[in-house]
């Protein structure tokens, strides 16, 4: 039991290393977007990208607005 909890964190820790290194070279905005399409929850958004839950909130909104306003124009 142990050493599958371990497993599981050691996979963890790896796929969090692999995200992030994935991410850095991308603005902040694209990163809130490519994590909330994850299924990364707003304060867990906030940790990764140095940033506030309220900041990714207001950012989450904005990305949401301008998608309905795209797929209207098209």
């Amino acid at each position: 039991m142990e050493s599958e909890i371990r497993g599981k964190n050691s996979l963890e820790r790896t796929l969090r290393a692999m995200l992030l290194v994935g991410l850095d070279s991308m603005k902040q905005r694209e990163q809130i977007r490519i994590l909330d399409k994850a299924g990364f929850g707003q304060s867990e958004i906030a940790e990764i990208v140095g940033s506030t839950p309220k900041a990714v909130s207001v950012r989450l909104a904005e990305i949401r607005r301008e998608t309905r306003k795209d797929r209207k124009t098209k």
